[in-house]
């Protein structure tokens, strides 16, 4: 406003200056416009003047407004000072009426002592002056006798010159008795003022000794009743603590929470019994108080118990705690297992649902699951044709060395049909890749028959199988009279390793659907549940074995994923709920083997017919005759000695590695007659010598078992797999 003031003034100003200039005026204009001229300016100033004075005094009135602001502020600080000083004058006032009555008292008392103590020095002032008046009166009867004496001596010592020395003999004689009569009663005098001084000492040392034990003991007593004091406040502390946590509990009871756990009234009922003491155990680890409200066995054994909670307590998050904690909740009740926590429907509860032992019995398990018997029962009545699918470390090796050993008690059929007539004499070979570098099968438990312990020979028996085929389509008598059995620990990581591996997978699924007549039989192993994951596989191929299927966890796999297609929808769930029953009474066996090769293991044979469920039998089931194998190998090599190796090309492996190619090369160059030829156990010539399977070098030793040592390898060689050149 005053710029719009000041701008217009020396607008109007530039106008009456111009008018007066061009002549543009009258001259009485003129007069009035020069008179105007004055006054603008001094407008201008007076307008500057009260906006001046107005910007300080609106400056003035901002200070006093932030002045009182600040006023405002600190006396709202000082009227909350104000109240907590209110509140803790009044505290004072309370803790000073207190110390008031305990002054009053000690005033009181300290009065007492006081007066006691004025009237014993009031006496002991009125003895000291009787004290004191009596030894001015011994100095004086001193000084008086003395001069009196001295004065009558003189006095008769006069007479007794002046009279007769008889007379004044007789008078001295006298006066000298009566001056001792004096003296001993002076003299008594002076022990009764003794004997009264003592008196008067003992009595003072009395008094002051009184007085001191009466100073002490109202110290004490100022003391105990200090000590009293602390303790009593102690005592109303606690018990206003105690009072307070009595309030609270009352407080969390009215709103309907629990401050405790409440038990069952139950003497010998188990199920009450454990009841409480799941209440018990949730109190002492969770500290979460619950009711318990009832608790009841079914005839399946099946114990359920239902427990009240606070309404504080959200019952989704109590079930979430106990469920997480059910493991070790069961462990510490001493129950086998608590099968489920829930809420109940109808009603405020959880519903504890446990078992105290597993939910089978034996006589029930055996209707679930067929023994280890029954299972080697099962083997020796069936073509050789398994296949085993397992996770590693869960039983694979162990199972297939069980049934090796049962195979060779009890021989191939012919034509490997699981019946008809037995083939006399079985031999076994066995490849299981990287076996001499595992860790965990240092003692591997078909040493006897491996063959191929690497992955380079391993590929090289699916060649080895081809060629014993066609040997056996050639000498119809060796098939008759010697059954083959052929072990592929790890197939499908085998076969994943050749060079071609779809192509070998496919032929050798051919080879394998026409083996078998010849008297040949396998045993695979792998961890692929779908045969189509093996390269060269296809799902239906799957009827080239009887698939084995190992540990509850597999076998869930295996019927969730291929079951259900293959299976009709009764046996899975069959299975299913089979291994429901199972799974916690093989847990419990198993909790009390310390020796974990006999821990039970459940496996599932795929059956043409029906599933079945059977616990496997452990490596106590395996026995081996050395001798018997030593023969065998004997009779094989005489056999193929008298009638030659088949030496027929091979399909697998078209661009196989250069070992496998100079391999066949040595075989094919062995055909000729007039050459020695290697020979794998058995009883050699006498010009061979026994050389190690792994590394060529020459044994030595002779053990009683037959076994022979290989110093390079630092191994010793069973007899079945030294090899004679």
């Amino acid at each position: 406003m005053r710029k719009q003031i000041i701008i217009g003034g020396l607008t109007g100003f530039s106008l009456t200056i111009l008018a007066l200039t061009t002549g543009l005026l009258k001259p009485t204009i003129k007069l009035v416009a020069l008179s105007s001229l004055g006054v603008i300016p001094i407008s201008i100033i007076v307008s500057e003047n009260i906006h001046r004075k107005a910007n300080q005094k609106v400056l003035s009135l901002e200070k006093a407004l932030g002045d009182a602001r600040a006023s405002r502020e600190q006396l709202e600080n000082v009227q909350d000072d104000n109240g907590r000083l209110s509140i803790g004058i009044a505290e004072l006032k309370t803790e000073l009426s207190r110390v008031q009555n305990s002054l009053s008292t000690v005033k009181t008392e300290n009065c007492n002592l006081k007066e006691s103590l004025q009237f014993t020095q009031a006496q002991l002032a009125v003895s000291s002056s009787q004290q004191a008046k009596l030894s001015e009166q011994v100095i004086e009867y001193e000084e008086s006798y003395s001069n009196e004496l001295e004065s009558e001596v003189q006095q008769k010592v006069q007479e007794y010159i002046t009279q007769d020395r008889e007379a004044l003999k007789s008078k001295y004689r006298a006066l000298l008795e009566e001056g001792e009569v004096i003296y001993a009663e002076a003299m008594s005098i002076s022990e009764k003022y003794k004997a009264w001084a003592g008196e008067v000492a003992k009595r003072h040392q009395d008094r002051k000794a009184y007085m001191m034990g009466l100073t002490g003991e109202f110290n004490r007593r100022i003391g105990e009743a200090q000590s009293a004091w602390e303790v009593e406040r102690s005592h109303l502390i606690t018990q206003v603590e105690a009072l307070n946590e009595k309030v609270a509990r009352l407080q969390q009871q009215l709103a309907g929470d629990l401050v405790e756990p409440e038990l069952l009234s139950c003497k010998f009922a188990i199920p009450g019994q454990i009841a409480n003491e799941l209440a018990k155990l949730i109190w002492k680890g969770f500290s979460i108080p619950l009711a318990a409200k009832g608790a009841q066995q079914r005839s399946s054994g099946l114990i359920e118990i239902g427990y009240s909670y606070s309404h504080s307590q959200p019952p989704s998050e109590l079930v979430a705690i106990l469920n997480r904690n059910s493991d070790s909740l069961a462990s510490e009740l001493g129950v086998h297992k608590i099968t489920s926590i829930r809420e109940h429907d109808l009603s405020p509860l959880i519903v504890v649902g446990l078992r105290r032992e597993p939910e089978v019995n034996k006589d029930t398990v055996k209707l679930l699951a067929g023994s280890p018997e029954e299972f080697i029962k099962y083997l020796k009545s069936n073509p050789w044709r398994y296949r085993l699918i397992a996770k590693p470390g869960t039983g694979k090796t162990p199972t297939t060395a069980v049934m090796v050993s049962q195979f060779l008690k009890s021989g191939m059929t012919l034509g490997n049909t699981g019946k008809g007539r037995k083939i006399p004499h079985s031999h076994v070979v066995v490849s299981c890749p990287d076996v001499m570098s595992s860790q965990k099968d240092t003692d591997y438990p078909l040493q006897p028959f491996l063959k191929y312990g690497d992955t380079t020979a391993a590929n090289k028996s699916f060649q080895d199988v081809e060629k014993e085929w066609k040997y056996r389509k050639q000498n119809t008598q060796y098939a008759q009279d010697i059954s083959y059995l052929m072990v592929w620990d790890e197939l499908d990581n085998t076969i994943k390793n050749s060079s071609n591996p779809k192509a070998t997978g496919e032929y050798l699924v051919e080879l394998l659907r026409q083996a078998h007549h010849t008297g040949m039989g396998w045993i695979a192993s792998g961890q692929s549940v779908m045969t189509s994951l093996i390269p060269g596989f296809k799902d239906d191929d799957r009827d080239l074995f009887t698939e084995i299927v190992i540990g509850t966890g597999k076998i869930r796999m295996y019927l969730e994923k291929y079951g259900k297609k293959i299976l009709p929808d009764y046996s899975v769930k069959n299975l299913e709920s089979s291994l429901a029953l199972l799974e916690p009474y093989i847990e419990a066996q198993n909790n009390r083997i310390v020796d974990t090769a006999r821990e039970l293991r459940l496996a599932l044979v795929l059956d043409a017919k029906s599933p079945k469920l059977f616990f496997l039998p452990n490596l106590d089931n395996v026995e081996f005759d050395y001798e018997t194998i030593s023969n065998v190998s004997t009779k094989i090599a005489d056999y193929k000695g008298q009638n030659g190796s088949a030496r027929s090309g091979s399909h697998f492996d078209p661009q196989a590695s250069s070992i496998a190619e100079i391999t066949i090369q040595q075989d094919l160059d062995s055909s000729q007659p007039q050459k020695a030829k290697s020979t794998i156990g058995g009883v050699a010539a006498s010009r061979l010598k026994p050389t190690c399977p792994h590394c060529g070098s020459t044994l030595t030793g002779n053990r009683a078992d037959g076994k022979m040592n290989c110093k390079p390898c630092k191994k010793r060689i069973y007899p079945s797999k030294i090899v004679f050149k």
